[in-house]
This record gives C-alpha cells, sequence and structure tokens, in this order.
C-alpha cells in the first residue's frame, strides 16, 4: 500500500537540512545572533546587572537558535559543537573543587556556593557564536568604544563627583574622596575604583596593541589614541597599584613583542603612564611612591600571612569552594592590621585557601593551556606556524598561512605591502590576538595583589577575552554569508537530534 503524497512531502519536510527551511528564518536567526554578541561587548564595560543581563540573553538564545532556525524543537547536543581547547582544563578545575567540597568542613554551604559559576558560560557562548575574524575585530572595536566613553565619564567623576548608576536608582551617591589628594576615586559604573581598574585592563590593552600596529593609521588611529587616553587617565584615577603595575607589564611585553617602531610606540606609552602617575596629582604620586614602602603596606601583607595560615591547616583540599568567610575570622584574629578580611588579595593564594593544591595546580594548568594555545594562535595569524587540520583548535578546513587572505585581486596596502604580506593581510586580526593575550597576562599580573578571580564583572571580561584569543585563529578571515554562517555554525540544527 502507498502512502498518501501528503504524508511523504511532510515527512520530507522534516528532514530536510537547515539549508533549506527559509532563507529568511535564517538571516532573522543571524541578525538575532550579531545583536546579542555585539550587545553583549557593549555591556562588558558596564556594570554587573548589565554584563549579567546581556550574557543571559545570549545563552539563551545559544540554547533556542537550532530550534528557530530549524522551525522545529531541536534538542542540544554536545557532538553538534567543535571542540574546545579549555574543555578538559575547566573539567578538571570543576573537579578538583568539587573533591574539595565533598571533604570540606562545611559541604552544603559550599556547594551553595556554585551557583556564581554560571558566568563561565560567556567563554562558551562567545566561542561557539562567533563566525569570523571580521565579527570578532567588530565585538573589540565595540568594546574598545564603550570602555573609551565610560573612561570619559570616570574622569568627570573624578573632578564632580556624579555617581549616575546610584543617581538612577535613588541613591546617594558611593564614591570615596581620594584620601592622598583632592577629587574622588573613579568607579565608572562598578562597585569600586578596584574592580573598575581590573575591568578597564581588558579594553585598554586591546586598544594599546591595535594602536601599535604597523596597519593603524588615519582617523582610525587619531580615534584609537583618543579612546587609549581616556583610559589611561580613569585607570590613573582608579588609584589601583596592582593594575597599573599590570598595564606596565602589558606595555612592556607590547614593545617586546612588537619590535620596531611599535616598540617605540609602546615604550612612548609607557612613559605617559609614568608620567600621569608621577605628574598629574601630588596624591596620586604619593600613592605611587607607597608601592615600595613596606610598612605603608603591613595590611596586606597581614592579609597575605593569615591566608598563609589558612593554607597551611588544610594544604592539599583546602577549605571548600564557597567556605571563605566562614572558616576565616580565628586566622585574621591572629593579624590584627589586615585592612580587609574579604578576601586573600591574591588569586593563586585564594585558590590555595578555597581548594587546596589539588585545585590550585587546576587553576594554574588552565591558564597554562589558555596562554599556550593563545600563543601558538596568534603565531598561526602571523603565517610563522600554518594551522592544519590536526591542530585540536584548527578550522574546517584548515586556515593554511601560506593564503594569508585568499584575496583575488591583491589588496594593496601602501604601495608596496600586499595582501600577500602576511604582516598586513592578517591584521587588524593578529593585533586582536596579541591584545587578548597580554590582556590574559595582565589580569594574572593584577591576580597577584586582588582577587580578581573572584570579581564577576571581571571575570566575565576575561571569559569573553579567552573566547576570542582561543576562536580567533580558526575563523575565516572575512564575513560570512547567511547561508555559510548556517553551513559552517556549530549551532547548525541540522546535525543535532530532533
Amino acid at each position: 500500500m502507498r502512502a498518501p503524497a501528503a504524508t511523504i512531502a511532510s515527512v520530507a519536510a522534516a528532514e530536510k537540512p537547515a539549508d533549506y527551511f527559509p532563507a529568511s528564518r535564517r538571516s532573522a536567526a543571524e541578525r538575532v545572533r550579531w545583536t546579542l554578541l555585539a550587545a553583549f561587548a557593549a555591556a562588558l564595560p558596564l556594570g554587573i546587572a548589565v554584563q549579567q543581563a546581556a550574557l543571559a540573553l545570549l545563552l539563551v538564545w545559544a540554547v533556542l537558535a537550532p530550534s528557530w532556525a530549524a522551525g522545529r524543537l531541536v534538542l542540544p547536543s554536545r557532538r553538534a559543537l567543535p571542540r574546545s581547547p579549555l574543555d578538559l582544563p575547566l573539567a578538571v578545575l570543576l573537579a578538583a573543587l568539587l573533591i574539595s567540597t565533598a571533604f570540606s568542613p562545611a559541604p552544603l554551604k559550599s556547594l551553595a556556593a556554585y551557583d556564581r559559576l554560571w558566568i563561565v558560560g560567556a567563554y562558551f557562548a562567545t566561542y561557539h557564536l562567533v563566525r569570523s575574524r571580521a565579527e570578532v575585530e567588530r565585538l573589540v572595536a565595540i568594546t574598545i568604544a564603550v570602555a573609551a566613553a565610560v573612561a570619559v565619564y570616570a574622569v568627570v567623576q573624578h573632578f564632580t563627583g556624579v555617581d549616575l548608576s546610584r543617581a538612577i536608582v535613588g541613591r546617594s551617591a558611593g564614591l570615596h574622596a581620594f584620601w592622598l589628594g583632592e577629587g574622588y576615586r573613579v568607579k565608572g559604573f562598578h562597585p569600586s575604583g578596584i574592580t573598575y581598574a581590573h575591568n578597564l585592563l581588558f579594553p585598554l590593552t586591546f586598544a594599546t596593541a591595535w594602536l601599535t600596529a604597523a596597519h593603524a593609521g588615519g582617523r582610525g588611529r587619531v580615534a584609537l589614541l583618543c579612546a587609549w587616553t581616556a583610559m589611561v587617565v580613569a585607570l590613573v584615577y582608579s588609584v589601583t597599584r596592582g593594575v597599573w603595575l599590570a598595564f606596565a607589564v602589558v606595555l612592556l611585553l607590547t614593545g617586546v613583542l612588537r619590535g620596531g617602531r611599535p616598540a617605540i610606540a609602546a615604550g612612548t606609552g609607557l612613559v605617559v603612564l609614568l608620567l600621569l602617575l608621577v605628574g598629574v596629582d601630588p596624591g596620586i604620586r604619593a600613592r605611587t611612591r607607597s608601592a615600595f614602602d613596606l610598612p605603608a603596606n603591613i595590611g596586606r601583607t597581614q592579609i597575605w600571612r593569615a591566608n598563609l595560615d589558612m593554607a597551611r591547616e588544610r594544604p592539599l583540599l583546602g577549605w571548600g569552594y564557597g567556605n571563605y568567610k566562614t572558616f576565616r575570622q580565628p586566622f585574621y584574629d591572629r593579624y590584627p592590621d589586615a585592612d580587609t578580611t574579604a578576601h586573600a588579595h591574591n588569586d593563586f593564594l585564594q585558590m590555595q585557601v578555597d581548594g587546596g593544591a589539588l585545585s590550585l595546580t587546576a587553576f594554574v594548568a588552565l591558564f597554562a593551556v589558555v596562554l599556550f594555545h593563545g600563543w601558538r594562535g596568534r603565531r598561526a595569524l602571523a603565517a610563522a606556524d600554518p594551522v592544519v587540520a590536526s591542530d585540536p583548535i584548527a578550522a574546517t578546513p584548515p586556515i593554511v598561512a601560506s593564503d594569508p587572505v585568499g584575496a583575488t585581486p591583491s589588496v594593496v596596502a601602501d604601495g608596496a605591502r600586499v595582501a600577500d604580506d602576511p604582516t598586513i593581510a592578517t591584521e587588524p586580526a593578529r593585533s586582536v590576538a596579541l591584545g587578548g593575550l597580554l590582556a590574559v597576562v595582565g589580569f594574572l599580573v593584577g591576580g597577584l595583589t586582588q582577587y580578581n578571580f573572584g570579581d564577576a564583572e571581571v571575570v566575565i571580561y576575561l571569559w569573553f577575552t579567552v573566547a576570542i584569543l582561543l576562536r580567533l585563529p580558526t575563523l575565516p578571515s572575512g564575513d560570512v554569508s547567511d547561508g555559510e554562517a548556517q553551513r559552517s555554525s556549530p549551532l547548525d540544527p541540522s546535525p543535532l537530534s530532533a
């Protein structure tokens, strides 16, 4: 008995791959995807409420996108997503923390704190939703532009004391008058100057790498220089010495890695930073000198001693993630000069206290993987180390370094430099990769004097940066059409189980 024609047609329609669904639906899905990514990049320099709202929308779309594109219910499937370099390191770190929790003095209290870890979704959402290098470059440009606008507001904040984030909700300003000079310690839209400075380090590092690139020029360079200047001045007025040091390291490494005239530009940036620290305000100058005054920093050293005592008490598995506030006080009582008991003021020491040597090892290994893949990806973009199909971060089809952009005809830049010059052909992607790599290094340097891994406003920016750093070398160089984007998308519904 033959099946009715209508039944056969309906079954065939249900089995059609995503390419056969209406182009209008795919185009709408692509517009939503890009809009949410751009909104997330714009939200990163803003307050935590805006950041988390943008991230939540992005994660919801990542789950719903396959069903929308297919026009039917599509269940998530891990096999549809490409392998990420951090899948295993993140799983190992989570396992180490869970083992610590299981053997901690208060396992249930520790487990209740794990809801904070959802923000690692910023890494996975960005990594799997971005489509091309051109998109990554635009996302970085957006976040730099918003960060520059916030920096201008922060400079105004220093002189006027205006606090819009609190005024909007009818609360009085929460700024602290600068205790060593005039004006206020700026914080942008964040809860403190320290959090703002650590957040600001990411767009400032991207701007530094982009500004020192050989390809940057004309009005774009002027606009970028203005943004960079505003962010540096805001960083100085944040009065956060740890980030001053981190940014100085970023500038030094930029010069070393760039070489030539870009190294001179990076050196000039370092001179500008130092001149601002010693010349913009007597209070800032005093704050800079205090970094080298051991008695003036006794509060911080006492914090570290208290946390070292905690670490010695439970060296292998720690006290359990989220249990810090429950067990810290007896150790701080030994050091009455400690000026705060909020955390260990050091990422590595805090991880040792929370999860012991097991979790600290996993934490260090995680960032070692980030830096290794980031460095290798930057070399691939520089056409010094071709990306091949066996590379776990390689694209499919593989991106071959001997074909810098595949441009036909050649793209001429400044006359003599054409598309077969990999230095020009892969810009500004190479600068974005360098900025991402140095931003992670800056984050780690800043984490030597502050628990910035515990600040959601900072860590969300970190995961966004890590995602584009690791994803960038695997992406096609230019924009892709809606159809190509859908076919190459890890969220393409066609391979998913319905």
